[in-house]
């Protein structure tokens, strides 16, 4: 492609990159509530947690990765 037709068409390129990056995103999100929905119930099955207790335990871990 050259700038011409670059520059002339940028609104319709611009546009499917931002749907293409959207799409990803997306399915970026999906698949972290998925695998977090996941090992939520995996503690529920091995130590007989509680949703609420086991989702307050990957909140506690999760933090001290993030913050240190």
């Amino acid at each position: 492609m050259t700038n011409d037709v670059v520059n002339r068409n940028w609104k319709a390129i611009g546009g499917k990159i931002r749907d293409w990056r959207d799409q990803r995103n997306n399915y970026r999100v999906e698949k972290i509530n998925r695998e977090r929905e996941q090992f939520i119930e995996t503690l529920q099955k091995r130590y007989g947690y509680t949703k609420e207790k086991a989702t307050s335990e990957l909140h506690k871990h999760y933090s001290k990765v993030r913050y240190g």
